[in-house]
């Protein structure tokens, strides 16, 4: 068991344009949240985890990407339907979050749908 699994870590996080990942063997963009790799050492992450992203009472479950083109104090999430859910508008091109290591499936679109339906 890892204990930043326990750890919940505030990130500045960054709204960004044309980031999408796409993975060969899938037909769709994969919901992804980038990070810096020294903020993700700092925060016991490692690329390819899967995180919790929290933030204005919203949760979704993004995959780890390091990138060292990523804010040292936190990460970037592709604009769309993820980056959208989490903010509130007024600081939409960057807001303050908080991440942690998770288990399980990541947030799909379908998902995050009924939760906005709701």
């Amino acid at each position: 068991m890892r204990f930043s699994k326990f750890l919940k870590v505030e990130a500045d996080i960054v709204v960004a344009r044309h980031a999408l990942v796409m993975d060969e063997t899938k037909s769709k963009a994969e919901p992804v949240i980038f990070l810096h790799p020294e903020f993700a050492k700092r925060s016991g992450v490692n690329d390819g985890d899967v995180v919790e992203v929290e933030a204005n009472g919203r949760i979704v479950k993004l995959k780890v990407k390091l990138s060292d083109k990523a804010p040292e104090s936190g990460g970037v999430i592709p604009n769309g339907i993820y980056a959208s859910y989490l903010t509130n508008f007024d600081g939409f091109k960057r807001f303050k979050a908080n991440i942690e290591v998770s288990e399980g499936e990541l947030t799909s679109v379908e998902e995050l749908l009924g939760k906005i339906k709701s």
